[in-house]
């Protein structure tokens, strides 16, 4: 059903477009005429486009990677926000000359506010972007193009060495400012020291432990020695300080072996440096020689005389007294001497003490001051560099990747497209016409929709052709090569006009 419902209403189209035929053709000749005028009259747009690089990579910043910051400009972006300026755009409607001395500052923002809207940019990549102009007339949009590329570059340039520029003063005033400060630092910091000579608290604790550890040797020396002066004080009471003329040599070797055995005796407990072995040692000595003096010639043994001589042991006994006496009394002094200046190392320590949040914090400031100053002397080369870099132009530039090239054939839609367009158009619009006529049209044309629509106790019993006489028929003939004399007539018209605008003779 549905493919004969088709087949009717395509035999309907053919049957309505030949009854409409005149209809048909004048709206084929009107529609096309009518989009080959619209053509005729269309703006050509004439667009010229430039592909430019931002150079990141040359052959300096390898061998200077880390000592040398180039300044960093965006790619499409930065040279969107820059191109639009008005500056760049007033210089180039300047280069060009949209606009003079004599342009109102209104017609001024009218050209600019033109080319901003005639002017566009694409990323192309990484580090590539495509600036791109349209207008309708040739020289102008490869002009304009070449004038907003040369001063986009030109405006970079100088741009990117003001920055370096800028940032290298600043650097450089900064490393003034800070080396004065080091020099006050360091100033500060020399006569603090200058003014306190007591030294560190390192020093002062090494002299206090030397001190206590001499206090200590001192007092066991003063105890020996004491002990040593008691021990001698005390022999020398039980000594007479004269002998008898008479022999006593049994006497006194009986008292040498007594102090010879006295002396083992403290040998088994104490050293040789104890001072009762080293007095009874002296006494054993001395008694050594009281016994042979009393073996010399002088000693009378058979004298019955009263007479007295001087005791040598009492006399060595007296000497070594006053020895022990002296080394007490220096002893002593030399410890009040020690005490005294350990006394004075404390009163130097709490100086110190008092003295070292002062000092730390000077020193403080004056290594913050140095590593500050020693960093922005780092700053201030690689900031140099940077300038020098970048009025090399060995920083980041842009280059020009795709010169502009002179725009020969316009963009967009163009004549020759309305010319296609034009006879597909006229067709189209004929038979759409009357397909859509047929569609709308309330009258029964389909005799399987009819029966479709019948109740299924009616029947559709006949169709009735429709019948063209010879008379009609000839006369549709007729109207056909008229017709097509008149489409004929009408192509080749609409074939001259094509041809003479794109000849440019029209």
């Amino acid at each position: 059903m549905e493919t004969s419902y088709y087949t009717e209403l395509l035999t309907a189209v053919v049957r309505e477009l030949i009854e409409w035929r005149n209809w048909v053709v004048g709206v084929f000749l009107v529609v096309v005429f009518t989009v080959l005028g619209v053509g005729f009259f269309w703006p050509e747009r004439y667009e010229t486009s430039a592909m430019l690089y931002a150079d990141v990579t040359n052959i300096i910043q390898p061998l200077l990677k880390g000592r040398a910051e180039l300044t960093a400009i965006d790619r499409s972006e930065q040279a969107r926000e820059q191109i639009y300026t008005r500056k760049i755009m007033l210089k180039v409607a300047n280069e060009i000359g949209m606009i003079d001395s004599f342009t109102t500052v209104e017609e001024q923002e009218g050209k600019i506010a033109s080319l901003r809207k005639n002017i566009g940019i694409k990323n192309e990549g990484k580090n590539y972007f495509r600036v791109n102009y349209s207008n309708h007339n040739q020289d102008t949009s490869f002009n304009v193009l070449n004038a907003v590329v040369d001063s986009f570059i030109k405006e970079t340039s100088e741009k990117r060495r003001k920055e370096s520029r800028s940032a290298y003063e600043f650097i450089e005033q900064q490393v003034v400012s800070y080396k004065r400060q080091l020099l006050l630092a360091e100033t500060q910091l020399k006569e603090f020291k200058s003014k306190n000579l007591d030294g560190d608290q390192r020093s002062v604790s090494a002299r206090i432990n030397q001190l206590r550890l001499q206090i200590e040797e001192l007092k066991l020396t003063i105890g020996e020695t004491d002990a040593r002066d008691k021990s001698l004080r005390e022999q020398m009471k039980n000594e007479s300080e004269y002998l008898s003329a008479k022999s006593k040599v049994d006497e006194e070797k009986a008292r040498l072996a007594m102090l010879k055995e006295a002396l083992d005796k403290l040998r088994l407990s104490y050293q040789e440096t104890y001072p009762d072995i080293v007095t009874l040692k002296q006494q054993i000595s001395a008694q050594q020689l009281v016994i042979d003096a009393m073996k010399g010639s002088d000693y009378r043994s058979g004298s019955s005389s009263s007479e007295s001589i001087e005791n040598p042991l009492y006399e060595e006994l007296r000497k070594q007294q006053a020895e022990a006496e002296v080394d007490l009394r220096s002893q002593k002094n030399r410890l009040a001497s020690v005490e005294r200046m350990l006394g004075e190392e404390y009163q130097r320590a709490e100086r110190i003490a008092s003295k070292d949040a002062e000092l730390a914090e000077l020193v403080r400031d004056y290594d913050v001051t140095r590593d500050i100053y020693e960093e922005m002397l780092g700053r201030k080369e690689k900031a140099r560099l940077s300038m020098a870099l970048d009025v090399e132009g060995q920083g980041v530039s842009f280059k020009i990747q795709e010169p502009a090239v002179y725009p020969l054939y316009p963009s967009g839609t163009r004549f020759i497209h309305f010319a296609l367009v034009a006879p597909i158009a006229g067709l189209l619009a004929g038979i759409g016409l009357v397909i859509l006529y047929v569609i709308v049209d309330p009258r029964l044309r389909s005799p399987s929709k009819l029966a479709d629509s019948l109740p299924d106790n009616i029947e559709l019993l006949a169709v009735v052709p429709h019948i063209r006489t010879k008379l009609s028929a000839r006369l549709v003939r007729v109207d056909m090569l008229v017709l097509s004399l008149v489409c004929l007539i009408a192509m080749c018209i609409y074939g001259g006009l094509v041809w003479g605008r794109l000849s440019g003779y029209l």
